[in-house]
């Protein structure tokens, strides 16, 4: 298949609707939404806007679905279910891919990549049905039994994100799925293509009518989902600004999920091991062309090694092969559109301007072939301060700003993940990095250490540590059930 085959397949097709009561409805409405391939510009596919009925529609539809027979229906027709989106998922997973190509503008190679590995998600929350349970407590009473039952909430109104946008899809519809709930969900604005393709997958499943909803738009049509009272759980993925509001509007009369921006450091220790970390860094910021939530977004290093580190890591920026996103040989393709293409170009000003230096490492001015794209080249501040905008804020780009520090550095707003860079027995050692991870203010740490096996680096191990699923300690999925407290007297 071609980049061009599906780019002129979807392109005559018309205007698009919405997937609603188990229908592919027709499109209503005056607002149509253009989906723009990013390495070129062109507008491979139209959506309609969903208007505030036919939102209520789907919700009433999943509301409907509900209360009826997906009520009813047994953990084991659950696993069917499930398993049969797993195939479905599977059985165009090259077709997905380039579609997501389209919708994204990450390589054909990384799409390929997700899709293969989506119906091993799927397969992972179908098995959980089957263990998904209450407990049974201990009373004073001897003639009382005291049980809790795990349920369904019922509808889940569902937003995420455009960087990833069928995976992300995916991990929020099969764990409400799996608790028993439906759904709606209101893909991003620039990255509609794959959740269309998926609602197809959900047909193909046999998933009863209602169960899985899908309506596209703007914010206003995720403020139509946020604010709709038959909705009882939000899951947001997304700007923190966004997520604010929908907490404002919704936190105290629904449950709500929020997984919001924030910045997130790699730290490299004196002792990590120079070229593998520089490596490492630059992979984390060319993958999807570092439109990523968890990339590090800010490099942290200590003064003695941050020389010999910048070097390592311009050599790696320099090697990074940009291009169009069907090419195979492509590593890193163009940002999504041209908003987020002014916005780096907004954010690498900024810091010209507080006092960063700004180091290329790429010159595309020769490339003809990248003209019509929103492309950016890799580029690495340096001499950057802490306090600068562009290291405090997540702007999703290939710029990193480097912070050379001399034992700690201060200062954060949020950080998503955390990667320090130790090597050998310091690991374990008091005053390195345990410590660290206790001091750090974010949801996950994580711990690398490259240890020397036969001339082989290997990470040695990975130490993650979720704050925001404290409650639940083992498993997230209950976040999509209520407790029922049964109590039973036999005496």
């Amino acid at each position: 298949m071609s980049y061009q085959e599906p780019e002129q397949g979807l392109a005559d097709a018309g205007v698009y609707g919405h997937f609603i009561g188990g229908d592919f409805a027709e499109p209503r409405g005056n607002t149509v939404i253009e989906s723009i391939n990013p390495p070129n510009g062109r507008v491979p596919a139209r959506f309609a806007e969903a208007t505030e009925a036919q939102v209520d529609a789907a919700v009433s539809a999943a509301y409907d679905a509900f209360h009826g027979d997906w009520k009813r229906t047994t953990v084991r027709e659950f696993h069917h279910y499930m398993i049969r989106l797993a195939r479905a998922l599977g059985a165009r997973a090259e077709e997905r891919a380039w579609l997501e190509t389209l919708d994204v503008g990450k390589s054909t190679a990384a799409s390929r990549a997700t899709m293969r590995d989506l119906p091993y998600s799927i397969d992972y929350y179908a098995g959980n049905m089957l263990s998904l349970a209450g407990q049974t407590l201990s009373l004073a009473e001897h003639d009382v039994l005291n049980v809790t039952l795990r349920e369904p909430l019922g509808v889940c109104g569902l937003i995420v994100p455009w960087n990833y946008p069928v995976m992300r899809a995916l991990l929020k519809i099969a764990p409400a799925l799996e608790a028993g709930n439906t759904v709606v969900l209101k893909p991003p604005v620039v990255t509609q293509l794959s959740a269309y393709e998926l609602a197809r997958a959900v047909e193909e499943a046999g998933f009863p009518p209602g169960v899985v909803n899908i309506v596209f738009g703007s914010g206003r049509v995720g403020s139509y989902l946020v604010n709709h009272p038959k909705v009882a759980k939000i899951s947001f993925t997304g700007g923190s600004t966004t997520g604010a509001k929908i907490y404002a509007a919704a936190a105290q009369v629904k449950r709500l999920i929020l997984e919001l921006g924030g910045e997130s450091p790699l730290t490299a220790f004196d002792d990590a091991d120079i070229e593998h970390t520089g490596e490492v860094a630059k992979i984390d910021c060319t993958r999807n062309a570092d439109q990523v939530c968890a990339a590090c977004t800010r490099l942290i290093v200590q003064d003695s090694v941050a020389d010999a580190f910048i070097e390592a890591l311009g050599t790696a920026l320099a090697n990074v092969r940009v291009g169009a996103p069907g090419d195979e040989a492509t590593e890193m393709g163009p940002l999504v559109n041209a908003a987020q293409l002014g916005r780096v170009h907004e954010y690498v000003r900024i810091g010209a301007d507080e006092g960063a230096r700004m180091t290329p490492h790429h010159d595309l001015s020769n490339r003809s072939d990248l003209a019509e794209g929103y492309f950016y080249l890799p580029s690495l501040f340096v001499e950057a301060k802490h306090e600068i905008r562009a290291r405090r804020r997540k702007f999703l780009a290939q710029s990193r700003p480097c912070c050379v520090f001399c034992r700690r550095g201060g200062g954060h707003m949020f950080h998503q993940r955390v990667e320090l860079w130790p090597h050998g027995q310091r690991l374990y050692q008091a005053h390195q990095p345990g410590p660290a991870c206790r001091e750090i203010h974010r949801g996950k740490n994580g711990l690398r250490e490259l240890w020397r096996q036969g001339g082989r680096r290997i990470v040695f191990r990975w130490i993650q540590a979720i704050r925001r699923r404290q409650r639940t300690r083992y498993r997230g999925d209950v976040d999509d059930t209520q407790v029922k407290s049964v109590r039973a007297f036999h005496g």
